[in-house]
């Protein structure tokens, strides 16, 4: 199996685990790409508009953020899940060069978007090609469920990259991307969650039945495909009882996990509220139905609030494990992570109860997230390019 690793004793920390690099990158992408979007709004002069910025910044905040931290999650856990050496090495300087291409294409060369799309793609299908690798020559068929959702994540982008010139479309596509990333969020966190709160506080967290997770995970990418494929003024009447039923069972599997029992620790209570907020965007988005603009609101308490919370909390506690340091964190962490949580309010919650406070909610917003993921930078820059505290590989 060595030849899967591609790696040598002597290969930099950085390059030795997916994830160290890829949550490196997806967090200096969070500063920056949120600051791009935030002097924007500034300086709305100082774009050039070759493409919208709306289209740039929903585009980059899921293939530009949230795509290396999947990428880092899932082939450096696969590599726990099957037993065969993770991908290392010039493997990774591959991938990892192909998502930078695509993100500098787009920032630097606006008008070269076949360049970035090609680069975006080769980025996925690479992915999908390491992960699929490993679970197939184990025959792990339970985890064979992550490469549909990233097929269909290359097949939004390509969408994305198709639609730069229609508003419209491009937000169709973009929501469905949301969505999908949110399902990663479903199974990933599911397995997690539980995990570790029975872990850390000695609590026997039955598995919930295998149908009832079906359920989550089916509504959650049904409602994203919906949202696609259906014009939300046509959708709303079937999407609101649809969101209400998902909403309720997100709500009993987070219930189930127990998490007013995590409140001394900060690991554990910030997956439980990053998680609360898909109930929270589900029956929000139930409530207002088929209004376009509430609706575009509405889904940052997922793009923000589950995404992005779950991220840094999963980023957070993953780098020190896979380090061999201790899971704690210093008190400004778990600031951070609180931050996260009030940015998705303000900017889901401010611009429904006046429109006027619409610019002001996203310009708040995008400064508490720039604040929270420096915070994440200062604490994991040291962890993640230095080598594991116990002397261990990896």
């Amino acid at each position: 199996m060595s030849n899967l690793s591609g790696t040598t004793p002597k290969e930099a920390p950085l390059w030795r685990l997916a994830f160290r690099a890829g949550f490196l990158l997806a967090g200096a992408f969070a500063v920056l790409g949120m600051a791009r979007w935030l002097y924007w709004m500034w300086q709305p002069q100082s774009w050039d508009f070759s493409l919208f910025p709306g289209w740039w910044h929903a585009h980059e905040m899921v293939f530009g953020f949230a795509m290396p931290v999947v990428a880092g999650f899932l082939l450096s856990a696969v590599a726990t899940w099957t037993g065969i050496p993770g991908t290392t090495g010039w493997r990774l300087k591959v991938l990892f060069g192909l998502w930078l291409i695509a993100r500098l294409t787009l920032w630097l060369l606006p008008g070269q978007l076949p360049l970035a799309w090609l680069a975006e793609m080769l980025f996925i299908g690479l992915l999908i090609y390491e992960l699929t690798l490993r679970v197939w020559a184990v025959k792990q068929w339970r985890n064979m469920l992550f490469p549909p959702v990233l097929l269909a994540l290359a097949l939004l982008s390509s969408g994305s990259y198709l639609s730069a010139d229609d508003p419209l479309l491009s937000v169709r596509l973009h929501y469905g991307a949301v969505w999908m990333i949110t399902v990663l969020v479903v199974i990933i966190g599911g397995r997690v969650t539980p995990l570790f709160t029975g872990n850390r506080l000695g609590l026997k967290i039955t598995p919930l039945p295998l149908w009832f997770e079906s359920l989550a995970i089916g509504s959650t990418a049904l409602i994203g495909l919906v949202l696609v494929f259906w014009p939300q003024e046509r959708s709303a009447v079937a999407l609101a009882p649809l969101c209400l039923v998902a909403g309720l069972i997100h709500s009993i599997r987070l219930a189930h996990w127990q998490g007013w029992k995590t409140l001394s620790v900060p690991l554990l209570w910030s997956m439980h509220l990053s998680y609360s907020c898909i109930p929270l965007a589900l029956f929000a988005l139930a409530a207002v139905g088929a209004d376009p603009v509430a609706s575009k609101s509405v889904i940052h308490l997922l793009a923000i609030g589950t995404i992005g919370g779950m991220i840094l909390a999963m980023m957070s506690r993953v780098s020190l494990g896979h380090t061999g340091r201790p899971l704690e964190v210093p008190a400004y962490l778990s600031f951070a992570f609180g931050l996260v949580f009030v940015a998705a309010l303000v900017r889901a919650a401010l611009p429904l109860l006046d429109v006027a406070f619409t610019l002001r909610a996203w310009q708040l917003s995008a400064l508490l997230w720039i604040i929270a993921f420096s915070l994440f930078l200062l604490r994991y820059v040291p962890v993640l390019s230095r080598p594991r505290a116990d002397g261990k590989p990896g």
